[in-house]
């Protein structure tokens, strides 16, 4: 037998692809002209930026520049100096069924570098970094719901959270920074780059974002003293992206990504105010959800025939959440290669983040990688390059047990020297994005009825039968082949579970 079905489904998350290919970066550097000779290296590091990614023919391109930045001590008059080089990459994936509605998350992370001086001018560097890829589609899941007549049906009600919007955009933020209040800017020695929603309204369709991007620059203000200086920037921006199926009722998770950007001075001949121009290119996840009360089919029989149930596993989203937690580690950094007499700088080179669920919070592990910039008694340059552990549980992420969206990053770092050869540290960290409370229930997926077998009737009206606390009034009537509002309403029961021993009619159809 056939049943008519009201066809109610729902849409959740499904992740087809959540990988990761190490990337080779080779440089062989000679330092342009204007570029003093390297006494010293003081720090390399590889810089990953993509260009651009794009999923079509089952293949997910990834293309993009690493950037290699060498940090060192020149020769002559022992000030920090800097050079870049860039090398070109692309990278590829198989992906399978990704459907029409996808995002594509990408995250990249500096494994190692290795710096050599050749001669003083010309520098070898081998290093690799990892390339993270993730693409989120949505899949419909069919509830089993049929025209029931004869067939009994055991209904749970969940909550449960429909996937109404899963999009994606990137675009590109354009902006000319006045330095005119602040110390000259000669050269860049470094840059950090960090984007993310502050606000966000739905409305038919189409998200209004807020966001900010920080920019932080440690660079030269005078070349031939080698004086330093640092500059912050918050740089507010707003977007608008096209998002099907997210509204004003739907619950929205972000993930805001900064792709590659660019900081350059301005040189303009007919402008006496001196500026950077920023060029970023940013890309946004989105997920609206409709999160209502549903009943679900967990089991089901007729009185007339002998039958046989099918049953799987539904997954579903339970409930959705933004994370947005800013919270303070301290920390001591030692020096044991001579004493601090200033501290130049202070930034965090990376910060790696894993989470987990336990005792039913999402809790963040992770690692900071600080480097310090100083001058020892004597004037000269040190760098010191340590990691600290951080542990934290998210109290925004209350009763979500994972995450589709996140990001971590360092807001402020201040510090303050407590002897020659130690600083205290105080990192402001962020954690970001969207976490979802993944749940499964065991569910009806079809009955098979055979009508060749019909149920055997002894012909009594009344069965008497003693229950025991705690039995369920469904799995009486199941195995009496009667309707359980029947056994119900004969025995004047309002609950489905028993609450004492008790001697229960069982009536006959």
């Amino acid at each position: 037998m056939e049943f008519n079905q009201d066809n109610r489904a729902f849409r959740a998350p499904y992740i087809v692809l959540d990988t990761v290919a190490e990337q080779l970066a080779d440089v062989d550097l000679t330092l342009p002209d204007y570029c003093p000779n390297i006494e010293k290296i003081l720090k390399c590091t590889l810089i990953p930026k993509l260009r651009s990614k794009n999923l079509s023919g089952g293949q997910l391109q990834l293309e993009g520049v690493c950037v290699v930045n060498v940090m060192y001590v020149e020769s002559e008059k022992k000030t920090i100096r800097c050079c870049e080089q860039s090398v070109d990459f692309s990278q590829s994936f198989s992906v399978k069924d990704a459907g029409e509605n996808y995002i594509v998350l990408t995250k990249t992370k500096s494994e190692y570098i290795n710096c050599r001086a050749l001669s003083p001018r010309r520098l070898v560097m081998h290093g690799a970094f990892s390339l993270y890829a993730k693409v989120i589609s949505s899949r419909k899941t069919e509830l089993f719901t049929p025209d029931e007549g004869n067939l009994q049906t055991y209904r749970e009600q969940i909550r449960l959270s429909d996937l109404k919007s899963n999009c994606q955009e990137q675009f590109t933020i354009s902006e000319e920074i006045s330095v005119a209040d602040k110390p000259a800017v000669e050269s860049i020695l470094y840059s950090k780059v960090k984007a993310g929603i502050t606000d966000a309204k739905a409305i038919g369709g189409k998200l209004m974002l807020n966001g900010e991007i920080g920019i932080r620059l440690f660079y030269l203000t005078d070349i031939e003293t080698g004086e330093t200086a640092k500059l912050d920037y918050l740089l507010p921006f707003n977007q608008i992206i096209d998002c099907e199926g997210i509204d004003e009722d739907t619950e929205n998770i972000f993930n805001c990504e900064v792709m590659t950007f660019d900081i350059r001075l301005k040189n303009d001949i007919l402008s006496d105010k001196p500026a950077l121009a920023f060029d970023a290119m940013l890309c946004v996840s989105a997920q609206g959800y409709c999160s209502d009360q549903t009943d679900v089919i967990t089991d089901a029989y007729s009185t007339e025939f002998a039958c046989a149930p099918q049953f799987s596993t539904l997954k579903y989203i339970g409930g959705v959440c933004s994370v947005n937690d800013v919270f303070i580690e301290k920390l001591t950094a030692n020096v044991s290669d001579g004493k601090i007499a200033k501290v130049l700088d202070i930034f965090a080179d990376s910060v790696s983040l894993d989470t987990a669920c336990s005792d039913g919070m999402l809790s963040a592990k992770g690692k900071i990688n600080l480097c310090i910039l100083a001058q020892n008694e004597d004037g000269y340059p040190v760098f010191v390059e340590r990691g600290f552990d951080f542990e934290r549980v998210l109290p925004s992420a209350s009763g979500c047990n994972s995450f589709l969206f996140e990001n971590a990053g360092v807001l402020s770092v201040s510090y303050r020297l407590m002897d020659d050869n130690s600083v205290e540290i105080r990192c402001e960290i962020k954690i970001c994005g969207g976490a979802v409370r993944r749940e499964s229930i065991t569910a009806l997926s079809g009955v098979e009825i055979f009508e060749d077998k019909p149920l055997e009737n002894d012909g009594r009206a009344l069965t008497l039968y003693y229950a025991s606390t705690g039995e369920s009034i469904w799995d009486i009537a199941k195995s009496h082949n009667t309707r359980p509002e029947l056994l119900l309403c004969e025995n004047s029961l309002e609950d489905y579970v028993l609450d004492c021993d008790k001697m229960l009619l069982i009536p006959k159809l």
